[in-house]
C-alpha cells in the first residue's frame, strides 16, 4: 500500500487490477486518428528514402535487431522488430545498469502510461506504476483506467520509490525544478530518477513558456510537441533545456549524484542519446 498526502490509500493490488486497462486507449477510434497525424508529423521529418541507413544492434526490448534510420538521430532510428525508437529505449541501459540485475521487491514509476520503456519496467519489476496528467480531476485518483499524477505535485510518500523514469516530459512541466524536488522526495536513498529531454547545445536552460494560473503565455514563437493521447502539436513546451547545464539543474535540488549518460544502441543513430542519470 502506498499512502497518498492528503488523498485516501491507493492499493498497489488495485495497480495490478487495472494493469490491462492502463495499457489500452479507452476508445481505440478516439485514439486512432490523433496517433495517426503524429506519425504522419514524424515521418514527414525524415530523409529521402534514398539518405537511410540500417544498421545491427542490441534493442534492450527485443534483443539482436536491425535498426532503420529515417535521418541520422536517435529519435529518427528505429528498431524493425518492437518499432520503439533509440530515445526510448536509452533509458532501458542505464537502468539495467543502476539495479544491477536485481529488481525483486523494487517499485518503478513511469511517468507515461505508454513506451518502451514502461513495457520493460513490468516485463522486470515486481511493481511498476505509470501515469498520465488531467488537470481536471483530484490528484491520486483513476481517470479512466489511468492513474492521476502531476510531476510537480506528486501524491506518494516519502521516500516510497525506487527507481523514476520519463521519456521526453520534463520540458513539458511548467515548473521542471519542482518536479526533479518531488522525484526526490519520493525516491528511497540509493533510488535514481533516469530521464530523458530534448537538449540544445545553448549556455544555459531557456524557459520558452510559463503558466500564469489561467494560460499558457508563449516567450515568443508558441513551440507544441506531438503527443499518443493528444495526437500532432498537443503538447506545449515550457523549456530548452541546456546540454550544459542540465545536470546541475538536477542536481540544485538535492540529488547526491547527477551524471549524463551517452547511449549507443545503433551505428546508424550517428550520435548517442543522452540520460540524465540522478541518484538520491
Amino acid at each position: 500500500m502506498i499512502a497518498m498526502n492528503g488523498v485516501k490509500k491507493f492499493s498497489l493490488h488495485n495497480l495490478e487490477k487495472t494493469k490491462e486497462t492502463r495499457m489500452m486507449p479507452r476508445k481505440i477510434s478516439e485514439i486512432l486518428p490523433k496517433r495517426l497525424t503524429s506519425i504522419i508529423r514524424y515521418l514527414g521529418w525524415a530523409d529521402a528514402p534514398y539518405k537511410w541507413k540500417f544498421s545491427l544492434g542490441d534493442c534492450p526490448l527485443c534483443g539482436r535487431s536491425i535498426f532503420v534510420s529515417i535521418k541520422p538521430s536517435p529519435f529518427m532510428t528505429r528498431c524493425l522488430k518492437c518499432m520503439a525508437n533509440i530515445t526510448n529505449l536509452s533509458l532501458i541501459p542505464v537502468v539495467k545498469s543502476h539495479c544491477g540485475g536485481e529488481y525483486s521487491g523494487r517499485i518503478a514509476y513511469e511517468l507515461s502510461i505508454y513506451g518502451s520503456t514502461l513495457h520493460w519496467l513490468e516485463k522486470n519489476f515486481d511493481t511498476v506504476i505509470s501515469s498520465e496528467f488531467f488537470p481536471d480531476h483530484k490528484l491520486g485518483e483513476m481517470v479512466n483506467g489511468y492513474l492521476n499524477q502531476d510531476v510537480q505535485n506528486l501524491t506518494f510518500d516519502d521516500n516510497s520509490i525506487d527507481l523514476v523514469t520519463s521519456n521526453q516530459v520534463f520540458e513539458h512541466v511548467p515548473n521542471d525544478i519542482k518536479g526533479y524536488k518531488e522525484c526526490l522526495r519520493v525516491l528511497r536513498k540509493g533510488g535514481a530518477l533516469i530521464f530523458s529531454v530534448p537538449l540544445y547545445d545553448i549556455k544555459n536552460t531557456q524557459q520558452i513558456a510559463y503558466s500564469n494560473g489561467k494560460s499558457i503565455v508563449f516567450i515568443g514563437e508558441p513551440e507544441y510537441h506531438d503527443s499518443r493521447i493528444g495526437g500532432a502539436k498537443s503538447a506545449p513546451a515550457f523549456w530548452h533545456h541546456s546540454l550544459n547545464d542540465i545536470a546541475a539543474r538536477v542536481a540544485s535540488v538535492g540529488f547526491s549524484k547527477v551524471k549524463l549518460i551517452d547511449v549507443t544502441i545503433a551505428s546508424s543513430q550517428r550520435k548517442p542519446e543522452k540520460v540524465i542519470y540522478a541518484i538520491k
